[in-house]
């Protein structure tokens, strides 16, 4: 006996059993009575199966895609929104403001080959930037989905594990259609719970818990807001259920596109309309069918692969050290992180999410060094009033070790950005408590702001063999300052409450201004400005050539723990590569209290590799010259060494030797030489390795 089909065959007629008011169809009679199945368990069923009907989960996949987008007025009475919310139909269209049509073929084989080439395209109407993001945005929505990210929402999908207790759940008298029984099942935010979420029903199969059609439409607190109705259907292919349509129709209640059209009514409606055609699971691929993935993968085409989304969704979190575990993001560098100073670091923190409250976040730390033999801590707590990131108060205490002349950017720490490795390196730390406050600001999207003061209480451990040379008393400081930052072209999207980069900008410039006080016990009076910037230069056909530029002054009488430090991150003759820092200059060598940079850095791949070639080794050449300067009376002070002849080195790397799917490896050579050359030639050299994180 196959007792794996007689378990599933007992589920089903369980269920089937346990619904209330279902008519069946069989040789006999056209209906029974059966009795009340709980909703809240069959979505729990279908969650389990929903991997099972997923094209990421197939080896292999292909599909066509129609997509149209338009948008339009609304030609009816604002109270004829709301009438039938399920009525997906497109109206008849006497005008239209914009409007696209595609046709994309789609076709990707795991691990990580995906293509998506486009057969036609079509446009009319008004060239507005923000309709085609749009047009973009909601070809790839599902509520099938456990997380929407629209209009700087999150929208949480009632086929999510976190939507159970805060989704009521009913199960209506189930239907036939086709000779299939299917569980007719409602969906809407519990009594109490307020959050961005759907009501609408699903058709669940009864036979193997696969979702055949959603009908939903968005929460709506603020008739202001924007309304979505969603209508997706499934169809069968080999036996696995698959989305084979999805119709979208969003309502503005007033002008939230800024379109900048001219139209004088506010009321706009978007409609989009996908169809999915000649779907085929586990077709027979090998690599060589594909073309160059990564620019595939960067083009204009509104189709996207959801399984490459997702995965990196989960990279992005990891390489900016989270996990996220339900209404709560893990913080794995307070359970396991590290520097030289510090040594291995254990403890654990972490941070709310915009699932438990849209209005703030908290989060907190613990940890241990296991070299510096230290504990340290800290709190703090977000508040954002307008339920959104755009603005964000911070209150926060912190104990930490930070190093002596540590940039102060308003930059995130990632391990997609390779520079960030240099922290990992260094040598020398000093200890604070700091009380801080802040306000955060992004005024339009490539520019953000942030205001802050803090009070911090500071002092040396002494435990390096620099830190002894280098002795300074306990520091009480106050101070204030501003954060700015512009980063042209950035891609942001919301993402757990949050705008978030969707990856390294080609571009980025910093400016940070710091006030020291001598109020609330501050000590020191002085001005510190310090800028950094980040551009490529146009010289496509010779490779690409990438320029961070630094630069820093401050006034006399400052702190010696805020006097720059030269960047070096050289930790040994063997150490790992920190890109746009000094390779051959050891850390804390030098010190500045003005100082200029350039780091450039050309990759000739572009020029020795065609495009065809999916893997391509990158050869990088990169030249730093550097120069800062502290007066006579700081460097017999404090018994500091500044750099003012010119520091000067010159590099060569070979990465991406190796690859394994975001991950890849490399290994570089720098030399030094000028002013500060050392005696011996085999002390000038410093030999790198480094790995690199690309989505």
């Amino acid at each position: 006996m196959n007792w794996k089909k007689l378990k599933s065959s007992l589920v089903v007629i369980a269920a089937i059993l346990g619904l209330n008011g279902v008519t069946i169809a069989n040789t006999t009679q056209l209906a029974d009575t059966i009795v009340h199945q709980p909703a809240e368990a069959i979505m729990k069923l279908v969650l389990q199966h929903l991997p099972e009907h997923d094209p990421s989960s197939f080896d292999s996949y292909s599909a066509i895609i129609q997509h149209h987008f338009l948008i339009r007025t609304n030609l009816n009475n604002k109270t004829d929104i709301a009438t039938d919310p399920t009525d997906t139909t497109t109206n008849h269209i006497n005008s239209y403001l914009f409007s696209t049509e595609s046709l994309s073929y789609q076709k990707w084989l795991k691990p990580n080959l995906n293509q998506i080439e486009n057969l036609s395209t079509k446009t009319e109407g008004k060239d507005v930037v923000i309709y085609k993001k749009l047009a973009s945005d909601l070809i790839d929505n599902s509520v099938s989905k456990p997380i929407l990210n629209l209009f700087s929402k999150t929208y949480l999908s009632p086929f999510s594990q976190l939507a159970f207790g805060n989704y009521a759940y009913n199960s209506i008298d189930s239907i036939t259609i086709s000779g299939d029984s299917l569980y007719k099942i409602t969906f809407r935010p519990k009594t109490g719970k307020r959050f961005d979420g759907f009501t609408g029903t699903a058709l669940i199969s009864t036979k193997d818990f696969a979702v055949r059609q959603i009908i939903a439409r968005t929460t709506q607190y603020n008739p202001q807001e924007q309304l979505l109705v969603i209508n997706q259907s499934f169809e069968q292919v080999s036996g696995i259920w698959m989305q084979s349509g999805t119709n979208i129709k969003v309502y503005f209640n007033k002008r939230e596109l800024n379109d900048q059209s001219g139209t004088k009514d506010d009321n706009l409606i978007a409609e989009s309309s996908t169809n999915i055609y000649q779907q085929q699971i586990n077709p027979s691929f090998s690599p060589t069918d594909f073309n160059n993935t990564s620019s595939q993968l960067k083009s204009d085409s509104a189709i996207t692969v959801e399984n490459q989304i997702q995965q990196t969704k989960l990279i992005r979190f990891v390489t900016e050290g989270k996990i996220p575990m339900g209404y709560f993001n893990i913080d794995y560098n307070r359970i396991f992180g590290y520097n030289i100073y510090e040594g291995l670091k254990l403890g654990i923190g972490g941070e709310t999410n915009r699932l438990l409250s849209k209005f703030f976040t908290f989060g907190g730390y613990i940890s241990y060094g296991l070299k510096d033999k230290s504990i340290r801590n800290g709190e703090w707590i977000n508040f954002y009033p307008s339920r959104s990131s755009d603005l964000r108060i911070q209150l926060s205490y912190k104990d930490v070790n930070m190093e002596l002349g540590e940039p102060e950017f308003l930059e995130t720490k990632t391990l997609l950005n390779p520079e960030s490795y240099r922290y990992l390196l260094i040598k020398n730390m000093y200890a604070t408590k700091r009380y801080s406050t802040g306000l955060e600001y992004r005024p339009y999207k490539p520019f953000n702001y942030y205001l802050f003061g803090d009070i911090s209480e500071n002092h040396s451990p002494q435990n390096t063999p620099y830190l002894r040379e280098h002795l300074f008393i306990p520091i009480n400081l106050a101070r204030a300052g501003i954060q700015l930052r512009y980063t042209p072209g950035i891609d942001l999207q919301m993402e757990d409450g949050r705008m978030k980069e969707m990856n390294i900008p080609k571009s980025d410039y910093y400016v940070t201004f710091i006030k020291g006080l001598t109020i609330l016990n501050g000590e020191y009076h002085y001005i510190k400005t310090e800028l950094k910037g980040k551009f490529n230069l146009p010289f496509s056909g010779l490779g690409l050539t990438t320029i961070v530029f630094r630069g820093g002054a401050m006034s006399q009488k400052a702190p010696v723990i805020e006097f720059f430090n030269g960047y070096g991150s050289f930790a040994g003759t063997f150490s790992l590569a920190a890109p746009y820092s000094f390779g051959t200059m050891q850390l804390n060598e030098f010190a500045a209290a003005n100082y200029t940079a350039i780091h450039l850095r050309h990759d000739f791949s572009i020029l020795l590799f065609p495009e065809k070639y999916k893997t391509r080794p990158a050869f990088i050449f990169a030249q730093n010259i550097g120069f800062g300067s502290l007066n006579d009376q700081e460097k017999k002070q404090y018994n500091l060494q500044d750099y003012r002849k010119g520091f000067y080195e010159s590099g060569f790397e070979i990465n991406n030797l190796l690859r394994m799917a975001y991950l890849s490896w490399g290994a570089g050579i720098y030399y030094r030489y000028g002013p500060y050359q050392l005696n011996s030639m085999h002390e000038n050299f410093a030999y790198k390795f480094g790995f690199f994180f690309k989505l």
